[in-house]
């Protein structure tokens, strides 16, 4: 009969807990910075139903925990992981405002606050694709 170690599965799941709770209060900092450096209030749009700016803060979300899920799995120490993934949080800002400068003809900002949805999900692939370019670099 094969015995079990509950002492090492009582451990993993301990970290995953703080791995979870971790990365949920990262990318929750991670939105109020975006909400922040924005000229629209992100948390009082997607309230009021704007659905591009939902869609903005699903690619969000998502860029930071595909960083995390990487960063977890591949790097030795809990705090590493949170630095990659405040790194992937500010990269998030820099290709959104990159976006913005080399399409002058029409603003991000103006067409995600005015309810612009497909705006809003180029915004969601931008930031996937920040966070896949970031999870791929370490």
């Amino acid at each position: 009969m094969e015995t079990v170690n509950v002492a090492l599965s009582l451990t993993q799941i301990g970290w995953s807990v703080a791995f979870v709770l971790g990365g949920l209060l990262l990318m929750f900092l991670g939105l109020v910075l975006f909400d922040i450096v924005t000229p629209f209030k992100l948390f009082d749009e997607v309230q009021n139903g704007n659905k591009a700016v939902a869609w903005a803060a699903a690619g969000f979300l998502l860029s930071t925990g595909i960083v995390l899920g990487d960063a977890f799995k591949d790097l030795p120490y809990f705090l590493d992981a949170m630095i990659v993934a405040g790194l992937s949080i500010v990269m998030n800002i820099v290709g959104y405002y990159a976006w913005e400068i080399v399409t002058p003809k029409w603003s991000l900002n103006k067409a995600i606050k005015s309810g612009n949805t497909g705006v809003g999900m180029v915004c969601f692939g931008i930031f996937v694709a920040v966070g896949l370019i970031v999870a791929g670099s370490f």
